[in-house]
């Protein structure tokens, strides 16, 4: 069968790596002839690691603030407090240093910078809607919005993606955000940088990027351009992500993660994620449960439930993360094992009084309707939910 769809290439300049971070973020700022440069990190970034004294020093008169009033998940009071001081600063770019909640903080804070929001309520009218069609609507986008250059830390991959999620606390729901300039304008991988991150913290956002990958090798939307990348991800996972010591972890196994991220992200937002991206989101909003430890819990049971009609990419996953024995399930159950993680909802903290509320919020999900066997009801939710209660 002819397949009929289209691939778009990311609005992005390069991805640096094996140079210590300060000295690229100086470089690119001078790329850019950019004299109001705002860094954005998390407080433990800055104030307890002092990662951001490189930044400092190498950015100079350049730097007018480091930012690092970032709250887990991204929640619409604290893009809402960044958004002020875009507005009261007005940078001409963004680098940002940690991980996905503070990558995904900027870029909705930027698009509502861009809207001249002045309140959560409208910040949260800008998130994605959905037409009659399982489409993505984006309510505003504008031509241009303020761009970052990031230094990723961890492995969530946020920085490729034109989406960003953020928390309506209100609603208790995580929304998606979406604009063709969120993905990061360069990236600068700092292997040496990365021994800082605490190595649960490491493992943790690398089954996010797992995730990414074996969702787009099943996703509607797979093609062979996608497929390569995406798989070997899975193998260079499979051999160099490891628990332990992160301070004295080979930069070699450190850097072979961030390249996986990077060919993990191939098919972010352009071969459409499945239910544990869907699901896994509003675990996230409900229960509170960091954004690995959602995959970790959802993404063994989501394929279990696609298995029937995941065909011969099932066994492609499993033989690239050296179980070619394996069901795609267990192999992904195996490599969470091997590294402690949390393996079900149980232990990631949920609790089974939240799975109603879980599957309301996740049924109509761009992701969730885009599941590769479908999902038409919130009862085939819960019951994916109950298969990731307990293993």
């Amino acid at each position: 069968m002819i397949k009929n769809g289209e691939y778009f290439f990311l609005d992005q300049k390069r991805v640096i790596f094996g140079q210590e971070a300060g000295k690229a973020a100086a470089a690119e700022a001078e790329r850019r002839n950019a004299s109001r440069v705002l860094v954005v990190s998390s407080r433990s970034i800055n104030r307890r690691l002092g990662a951001t004294e490189s930044l400092r020093e190498q950015l100079g008169e350049r730097l007018i603030d480091v930012y690092d009033e970032i709250e887990p998940h991204a929640p619409l009071d604290s893009i809402l407090e960044l958004r002020r001081t875009l507005a009261s600063e007005k940078p001409d770019l963004i680098v940002s240093i940690g991980g996905g909640s503070v990558i995904d903080t900027v870029k909705v804070a930027t698009l509502a910078d861009a809207a001249d929001a002045q309140s959560t309520d409208e910040i949260a009218a800008l998130r994605v809607a959905m037409n009659e069609h399982g489409e993505q609507v984006a309510p505003f986008t504008p031509d241009a919005i303020l761009r970052q250059v990031a230094i990723p830390t961890t492995l969530s991959g946020a920085e490729f993606g034109t989406i960003g999620g953020a928390v309506d606390t209100q609603r208790n729901i995580k929304d998606i955000y979406t604009h063709p300039q969120m993905c990061s304008d360069s990236i600068i991988y700092d292997a040496e940088l990365c021994r800082l991150t605490p190595n649960e913290l490491w493992i943790a956002t690398a089954m996010r990027a797992v995730d990414h990958a074996v969702e787009t090798i099943l996703s509607l939307g797979a093609t062979p351009f996608t497929d390569g990348p995406a798989l070997h991800a899975l193998r260079l996972f499979g051999q160099s992500l490891q628990a332990g010591d992160q301070k004295t972890m080979s930069l070699e196994a450190i850097q072979n993660c961030q390249f996986a991220v990077w060919a993990a992200t191939i098919g972010l937002m352009r071969a459409p994620y499945g239910a544990s991206h869907g699901i896994g989101h509003q675990v996230g909003a409900v229960a509170g449960v960091q954004h690995g430890i959602c995959s970790c819990a959802m993404l063994p049971s989501v394929l279990r439930y696609n298995a029937e009609i995941s065909g011969e990419r099932d066994a492609w996953i499993a033989e690239a993360l050296g179980a070619p024995q394996s069901s795609a399930a267990d192999a992904v159950l195996a490599l969470i094992r091997r590294l402690g993680l949390p393996d079900s909802l149980k232990a990631a903290g949920a609790k089974k009084d939240q799975f109603e509320q879980m599957a309301k919020a996740a049924l109509p999900s761009y992701f969730v309707r885009n599941n590769p066997r479908p999902i038409t009801d919130a009862s085939q939710i819960m019951d994916i939910l109950e298969m990731a209660w307990e293993t």
